[in-house]
């Protein structure tokens, strides 16, 4: 396990993680962003954001989407969108980092994210949403992944059991996404999704019983799962895998159980990463 501390022209100071299998690096003059994502020696799958933010991926008030891993709290709103444009603080772990960004005066969030190595070369990530305000607040840990465009992405929705009483199944679509769009394939066990450089952004969410999301991009496969809780205690209608597609990224999106957080409350959701290198064909 190597962990360093690196400068990047664009990004600023970075911690470096490989385990010689896969390597991963997180920002810490802004964030929290983990902005590198591969097999070693391979390139990375995440998203980087253009310096001239052509991209459009930007607010008035100061929010960028930078590119690589964020954290969220669900459900998705204006106040989302908090410019994460801080520096971090950063605790390294014998098989990791652990990053805590400052309480989000926005929300009244603190989000504190832990970035592990497991001897079986997958990547935990464990994030960790405490409630600061004054008052109750709903709300579930939501992770983010934003790859590089031109990938497919493929979500597991295998079929129900005759004679189900109650839904075991959710498909939730946003905006004006549309199943008839040439990007997606719905298939006896699983929805593709291509990433194509179209003008229109597309966005779904789905109940899996697999609790499972996967992309394959530049030579690369990335699967990312988390634990699977009810349908009822999920966010965005039932939904605990979400994808999102526009013109120059593909997001693969996992979420917590929604809880009713107390002042101090903590809610945690992990993700597991796991990546292999694709055969050449």
């Amino acid at each position: 396990m190597q962990i360093e501390h690196r400068i990047d022209a664009k990004l600023g100071n970075l911690i470096w993680l490989s385990d010689g299998r896969t390597e991963a690096a997180a920002a810490l003059d802004f964030g929290i962003r983990i902005v590198h994502l591969s097999c070693a020696g391979k390139p990375n799958l995440f998203y980087s954001q253009p310096e001239d933010l052509s991209d459009g991926l930007k607010t008035e008030e100061g929010w960028r989407i930078y590119g690589g891993h964020r954290f969220w709290a669900s459900p998705e709103s204006s106040r989302s969108y908090y410019p994460d444009n801080a520096p971090v603080a950063c605790e390294l772990l014998a098989d990791g980092v652990c990053l805590r960004q400052r309480t989000d005066p926005w929300t009244g969030f603190e989000k504190t994210l832990i970035l592990r190595f497991a001897p079986d070369g997958r990547l935990s990530a464990e994030h960790i949403l405490t409630n600061r305000n004054p008052q109750t607040v709903q709300a579930a840990a939501w992770g983010v992944c934003t790859l590089r465009g031109g990938g497919t992405a493929r979500i597991p929705f295998p079929g129900g059991v005759a004679g189900e009483y109650t839904p075991g199944r959710v498909l939730s679509l946003w905006g004006q996404t549309s199943l008839a769009d040439e990007r997606l394939r719905f298939g006896p066990e699983e929805i593709c999704a291509r990433h194509l450089p179209l003008g229109t952004s597309l966005k779904l969410g789905v109940y899996t019983a697999r609790g499972e999301i996967s992309a394959e991009n530049l030579g690369q496969r990335l699967t990312v799962s988390c634990e699977v809780h009810p349908i009822g205690q999920c966010a965005d209608r039932g939904c605990n895998v979400e994808l999102y597609l526009n013109h120059d990224v593909m997001e693969l999106e996992t979420l917590g159980m929604l809880a009713a957080l107390s002042p101090g409350q903590s809610t945690r959701h992990t993700e597991h990463w796991t990546l292999e290198p694709l055969q050449a064909d």
